[in-house]
């Protein structure tokens, strides 16, 4: 049954308001990712996906810093994420390491639990799983369980996309194909951009 008169007008005026804060909300999320800067920390994976990651998140995000070389153990990784001021200037980091070590679940959490504490508590931190023949697959459980205790914690699952298409990493089972990279730089975007509107 349809209203009709003063009631339709008031029914209206009542209805009206509530589409308003979605808008708004979006234009703040929006807002909120093109004042956000992000620092991404890697070893040769994050050297072959890195200007991906550059080019897809530029226009989204204000700025990006990418810190990578091929063979940088996690040690490393978080020294220099430690004295960097393009870190301490980021909202997001993005620590895609890892590979270089060896798979070790306890000494890896630990490490995790350093770029939390790290990061102080309003940054959020995104860690990518591994890729590597041997035992990284108990890591990977690590990380995606531990993402789910912490809520500035947040995984980029590249394991899991590579076992469902193995086409995407080269011959030693660890690189990835020119395609794997554009991948693994649109999972590490996406997820930003995410965080980066949403918190």
């Amino acid at each position: 049954m349809i209203a009709t008169g003063l009631g339709s007008t008031l029914a209206l005026a009542l209805l009206v308001p509530t589409a308003l804060p979605a808008t708004a909300s979006a234009a703040t999320g929006k807002e909120r990712a093109q004042r956000t800067n992000v620092y991404v920390q890697g070893d040769s994976l994050t050297v072959g996906s890195g200007r991906g990651i550059e080019r897809k998140l530029n226009p989204s995000v204000n700025k990006v810093t990418v810190d990578a070389q091929v063979g940088r153990h996690t040690r490393t990784g978080l020294a220099r994420t430690k004295g960097a001021k393009s870190a301490s200037k980021s909202r997001v980091w993005v620590m895609a390491l890892g590979t270089n070590d060896a798979p070790n679940r306890s000494t890896i959490k630990q490490q995790v639990k350093q770029s939390l504490k790290m990061s102080g508590r309003k940054r959020q931190v995104v860690w990518v799983t591994i890729q590597r023949p041997g035992s990284y697959g108990t890591v990977n459980k690590m990380l995606r369980k531990y993402a789910k205790r912490k809520d500035r914690l947040h995984v980029v699952d590249w394991a899991k996309k590579t076992n469902e298409r193995p086409s995407l990493l080269a011959g030693d089972r660890v690189h990835a194909t020119h395609t794997g990279y554009e991948v693994r730089a649109e999972m590490i975007s996406e997820r930003v951009r995410e965080i980066a509107r949403t918190t």
